[in-house]
């Protein structure tokens, strides 16, 4: 594709956030990013997000913030609980990574703007099953 610069993230969806903040640190050594929000924890609305970072790596933790409600709250309830949720990949500029994407047959949704950068994700019935998301936000 040409225009995906590496991995942004792992969403990973959770049923409580707090424990599975605490799980990540606890087995894996994870450092929560406070980046954005002084306890790290961010509402959007339908869910809260939580980054931890282990070594280079990246995990964005999902709860919904009403059971069965929204992406999260409908994706945790069909899943029996948690479980990665999406595959993000770092782009340099959104504009043309969506219509790259676009071009080759994939479909764009749920574009939005934060933290001053765009993102969206690619339909998962035109990638493989996948629910990848993409991003020019760090």
């Amino acid at each position: 594709m040409g225009v995906v610069k590496g991995l942004a993230h792992v969403g990973i969806a959770v049923t409580n956030i707090d424990e599975a903040i605490k799980f990540y640190q606890d087995k894996y050594g994870a450092v929560l990013d406070t980046s954005k929000a002084p306890d790290g924890k961010v509402d959007f609305g339908l869910h809260i997000s939580a980054v931890v970072r282990v070594g280079t790596m990246a995990f964005e933790l999902l709860q919904a913030t009403q059971e069965g409600a929204g992406p999260i709250g409908k994706f945790v309830a069909k899943n029996g609980g948690g479980g990665i949720h999406h595959i993000s990949l770092k782009v340099d500029s959104y504009a043309p990574a969506k219509e790259s994407l676009e071009s080759k047959g994939l479909q764009v949704l749920g574009e939005t703007e934060v933290w001053g950068g765009k993102m969206a994700f690619v339909h998962p019935k035109t990638n493989l099953g996948c629910l990848f998301e993409f991003t020019e936000v760090e």
